[in-house]
């Protein structure tokens, strides 16, 4: 595979993690909006306990652990991308 090659597919894995970063901002605002609250508040008060067990914060936190895996994903891709682009 050649470099070209190699930096269209990691340009559409990029742009693939972007579209979906987009989504699980979109579902995390909902859940702030409806809640009330930031993120950070959300983690703070769910990590000690102290938010019960309501279906919404299960799926919040997934959520954003979700975007945080993503969101490293997308950083090393476009390191790698910056470095092919180097040997154009």
């Amino acid at each position: 595979m050649t470099a070209v090659a190699v930096l269209d597919a990691l340009t559409r894995e990029a742009r693939l993690l972007r579209a979906k970063l987009r989504v699980y901002d979109a579902r995390i605002r909902e859940l702030e909006e409806k809640h009330r609250m930031s993120s950070d508040e959300f983690l703070a008060g769910f990590e000690r306990g102290e938010l019960g067990d309501d279906e919404d914060y299960f799926l919040w936190w997934s959520y954003l652990r979700a975007r945080a895996t993503i969101a490293e994903r997308l950083k090393e891709l476009e390191k790698e991308i910056r470095k092919l682009q180097g040997l154009r």
